[in-house]
């Protein structure tokens, strides 16, 4: 399985990373901003992104987007990992194409739950 996550906040990172390696014995790429993920989504075939919302320059849900549209990755499944608990961000989310919304601070129950059904599953999964 390969992940990669999209967040500019090293302590967040860590913890995701530390999650993925214990439930999974994974190695979760990481990057700090939108733009450092385009060129790597292009070289490597991840399962799946988790993309933070509020990023330098461009935010997750442009980036979202520029994956989807412009990279035509459409079937590459996107979680969104974000504290901002806006409702019309989170709508907004969704209608880029985010598969699920995990809000934080992440528990790691919820974290693996959501990131199998993504994986096993094409269903929209709700904010959790």
């Amino acid at each position: 399985m390969k992940l990669l996550y999209v967040e500019d906040q090293p302590m967040n990172t860590r913890v995701l990373r530390l999650f993925v390696e214990r439930l999974w014995g994974e190695v979760l790429f990481s990057v700090e901003t939108a733009e450092d993920s385009f060129d790597l989504i292009l070289e490597e075939d991840f399962d799946l992104v988790y993309m933070d919302i509020n990023l330098p320059n461009m935010n997750g849900l442009e980036a979202i987007r520029y994956i989807k549209n412009t990279l035509k990755k459409n079937d590459l499944p996107i979680i969104v990992v974000s504290a901002d608990t806006n409702e019309k961000i989170i709508a907004d989310a969704y209608d880029s194409g985010c598969r699920a919304y995990i809000k934080k601070p992440v528990n790691i129950v919820d974290f693996k739950n959501i990131t199998e059904r993504v994986l096993n599953t094409d269903e929209i999964i709700g904010v959790v």
